[in-house]
């Protein structure tokens, strides 16, 4: 009961009641990933996001898209009190983004730590600034930084976690004095909490507005919960269907598969029959014509010799004409040399 009493106290009085609830910012932990993959099952036009399991065969339609650790250095200087003190903030954020966020933003896979950094700049921006105006009472200048260092770090990792983006930050806040150069927090701060007491009258008027600003956060805060379940629901639907589309496709495409594989060993049978074939086609007439060759050959052959033979038999018949023309003419020639010695005979006689 007195507890309730003290954070009533302690939140009537402008006091933050989250500010030990805080987590250290060394203590937070991101649960980075550094081999996370996307990977985009693409098949006309459907697709699908799924991290890449660990057992995991690439094919055609697949594209993968590693989720990088992005390291974000942000810094910003501030003046404050009229310039009489300068604070500079270094602002280190590592973060990488998870299926859920891509999901959400699949038309900038390529470029989605890129897009983070343009987006929420302006809101780490706001929140920074929003940090900032707390240094107006000038509490900082006796208790340091050290508070406002966490509560920006872990501000801009709850931002980044509540868009479903991982995320770790340091901040580091360090600040110089105009006329006081020399001057540390904590140990000279006689003068300084002077510019305490400057801010106290404008104390109650920034606490009122502090909690007002939280109030309407929170109801903001509500009102984008209850969206945020409402659009998880729609997008739980979505992936649901698209599942299930997504099985009747592959599905559909592996009855393609094997009509083609069925379809190409009837089409591989019958090149080979029609190979087949044709070479027994080429085997017959590679025969018939050889066959044939052969045959012409053997008729030109039978012709040559009986042309052969006519032409010895032609040279005989021209032999035995002549030799029988010979044997007449010699015949010839001994009758008229018979007669002619007979002639002489009868003369020699006549003239006894």
């Amino acid at each position: 009961m007195n507890n309730a009493n003290s954070e009533l106290d302690a939140w009537l009085a402008g006091e933050d009641l989250f500010e030990q609830m805080l987590p250290d910012p060394e203590q937070w932990v991101a649960g980075f990933d550094a081999d996370r993959q996307l990977v985009l099952l693409k098949i006309g036009p459907f697709q699908r996001l799924f991290l890449r399991p660990g057992k995991f065969t690439k094919r055609f339609y697949h594209q993968l898209y590693p989720l990088r650790i992005e390291t974000w250095p942000y810094r910003q200087q501030v003046k404050l009190f009229e310039d009489f003190c300068t604070v500079d903030i270094a602002l280190d954020v590592r973060f990488q983004a998870t299926l859920n966020y891509v999901q959400k933003n699949p038309e900038i896979l390529d470029s989605i730590n890129q897009h983070i950094q343009g987006l929420y700049s302006p809101v780490i921006e706001d929140k920074i600034n929003q940090e900032l105006s707390k240094l107006a009472d000038g509490s900082w200048v006796q208790k340091g930084l050290a508070e406002h260092e966490k509560r920006i770090a872990i501000t801009v990792c709850e931002v980044l976690t509540q868009q479903q983006i991982q995320a770790e930050a340091i901040c580091h806040m360090t600040v110089a004095f105009v006329d006081f150069p020399e001057v540390q927090l904590g140990k000279d701060s006689v003068y300084l909490h002077v510019l305490k007491r400057t801010f106290e009258l404008n104390e109650e008027k920034n606490r009122e507005h502090q909690r007002q600003q939280r109030h309407n956060e929170q109801q903001a805060l509500l009102a984008k919960q209850q969206e945020m379940e409402h659009l998880k629901q729609l997008a739980e639907m979505q992936r649901q269907i698209q599942l299930v589309e997504a099985e009747a496709q592959i599905q559909l495409l592996q009855d393609k598969e094997q009509q083609l594989a069925q379809r190409l060993e009837v089409e591989t049978r019958l090149h080979a029959a029609q190979t087949s074939h044709e070479q027994h086609l080429k085997e017959m007439s590679f025969e018939i014509e050889l066959r044939s060759t052969q045959a012409l050959e053997a008729r030109q052959r039978s012709m040559e010799a009986q042309q052969v033979a006519e032409r010895l038999a032609h040279e005989a018949l021209l032999a035995d004409k002549q030799t029988l023309a010979e044997i007449q003419r010699r015949e010839a020639a001994q009758k008229r040399w018979r007669e002619a010695e007979n002639g002489g005979d009868s003369h020699e006689t006549a003239d006894d």
